[in-house]
């Protein structure tokens, strides 16, 4: 008589859907590097390299930017010596962006304070560091040494890069708010090799509405980038909402105001579900054409970060309906910052908001009772000031960043619980294809049959990087 084994693959499986019911997540604290001085909700940034390799740029108060990264698995914190940083200053925020696919076209944006010791009086500027040699190697070292210092005549707070149509297609901007109640676009000149700052009106008209200091801005793009929502949130209490359309000359199409009594510190544009692009080695198999995000502002909420009560989410911002509350998220002190990602790894991104209280709380939205709920909280030792989820180690998942007021925390998910999720997201993609394969010609290897339907390609993603 045959004696039964039992598939590993299918114990596996059987394993992750025993514990799917479970409402916590595992993370290791896998690293931590202390700051010199402390930072705050501007000083964090992600910069991903052309080989999708993810690199953390931290800076804190005292003139110092240091860059984490992991090299064949081991971290490295390093100080990068940026140029026009002078003795005394104070970095006030920082953002960085790689503008091509195929090389390190590293544009990075720093604004400072500087004192005069004499006179007691303060300037302000905005340092932007890019190399504009294409054919040379745009290192971080290399583009570092590279700046381009404009002098502001205001305190500056956000800065943030997004797109916008120019006359030779879409570019790279810079948006600073500042303290004289208006977002600063700032424009590259190819000609001259240099930035300046433009009128903003007809590039973004939603921001002639925004009054009051703006502490927080995002802006999400829709519809192959013909639309767009725009969030800007303020020191005054004002939380402002546009949906504008993007083509040719941008206007908005939709608007809405709320008011509250104490200022606003986040606020983020996002979508519940989690679209991630096709890995390239399924593409080849499957014959698959690259897929672009199938967003639609109908399907798009706002998560708006309060500093003294409840904070809320509008799932329906061009329409007059009440926001959702989070619960507790007004019991850990103010809250400091806020990101939306797909930490749980099944599809549906959740809501992190850091809190000066030393608690991230994570808020899953639950379809049958149409609530958000506290769906886990993070302890830390001190003040959370900033959060980013990337794969910074380079092993193919992703790891929860949080800046606090002595250093940085490397989160990392458990790794044999990733590797289940994995395996069980593998076997959910390949026997539904199989069958049909099977069904249609049963002749015909599985291996190399062509594959039309794609409708379940989105719902099998995992936060993994493209590696080549």
């Amino acid at each position: 008589m045959k004696e039964e084994t039992e598939d590993p693959k299918q114990a596996v499986i059987q394993e992750l859907a025993e514990c799917k019911d479970k409402e916590n997540l595992n993370f290791i604290n896998a690293h931590f590097f202390s700051l010199p001085s402390q930072g705050n909700v501007y000083t964090l940034t992600p910069l991903t390299d052309a080989k999708g390799f993810t690199k953390i740029l931290v800076a804190s108060l005292q003139r110092k930017v240091y860059c984490l990264e992991y090299t064949h698995g081991r971290p490295c914190m390093r100080d990068v010596p940026f140029t026009y940083i002078p003795g005394g200053a104070e970095i006030v925020s920082i953002d960085a962006v790689n503008r091509s696919i195929i090389q390190e076209d590293f544009i990075i944006g720093i604004t400072i304070i500087k004192k005069d010791d004499t006179t007691g009086q303060q300037s302000h500027f905005f340092n932007i560091y890019s190399d504009w040699d294409l054919n040379s190697d745009s290192a971080l070292d290399v583009v570092s040494q590279n700046c381009l210092p404009l002098e502001l005549d205001f305190v500056p707070y956000h800065l943030y890069h997004t797109k916008t149509l120019g006359k030779n297609g879409w570019e790279t901007v810079w948006l600073l708010s500042g303290s004289d109640c208006t977002i600063h676009l700032y424009q590259s000149d190819d000609e001259s090799h240099s930035y300046q700052e433009v009128e903003g009106s007809q590039s973004f008209p939603e921001f002639k509405f925004v009054d009051g200091i703006t502490l927080w801005m995002d802006i999400s793009y829709t519809q192959e980038s013909k639309r767009r929502v725009t969030v800007t949130c303020g020191e005054g209490g004002n939380v402002h909402m546009f949906h504008v359309n993007a083509e040719n000359t941008p206007e908005v199409i939709s608007s809405r105001c709320i008011l509250w009594d104490y200022p606003v510190s986040s606020a983020k544009v996002f979508s519940s579900a989690n679209f991630l692009r096709t890995p390239f080695f399924l593409e080849d198999i499957l014959r698959l054409q690259k897929q672009e995000s199938p967003r639609n502002e109908d399907e798009l909420s706002i998560v708006v970060g309060t500093t003294l009560e409840s904070c809320f989410v509008y799932r329906d911002f061009a329409k007059a309906q009440k926001g959702f509350r989070l619960p507790e998220s007004d019991a850990n002190d103010a809250v400091t910052c806020c990101i939306v990602c797909d930490i749980d790894q099944d599809g549906i991104n959740e809501i992190l908001m850091g809190t000066y209280g030393q608690v991230v709380l994570v808020y899953k939205w639950i379809q049958k009772t149409s609530e958000w709920i506290l769906y886990h909280t993070v302890s830390l030792p001190c003040p959370v000031l900033s959060l980013a989820y990337c794969d910074v180690m380079g092993d193919g998942t992703f790891q929860l960043i949080v800046l606090t007021s002595t250093g940085i925390h490397i989160l990392q998910h458990d790794p044999w619980e990733m590797a289940k999720v994995l395996l069980h997201r593998i076997e959910a993609f390949m026997e539904p294809r199989l069958d049909k394969v099977h069904k249609r010609e049963p002749a015909q290897d599985p291996a190399h049959s062509p594959i039309q339907d794609t409708a379940d390609i989105e719902a099998v993603g995992i936060n993994t990087s493209d590696k080549r």
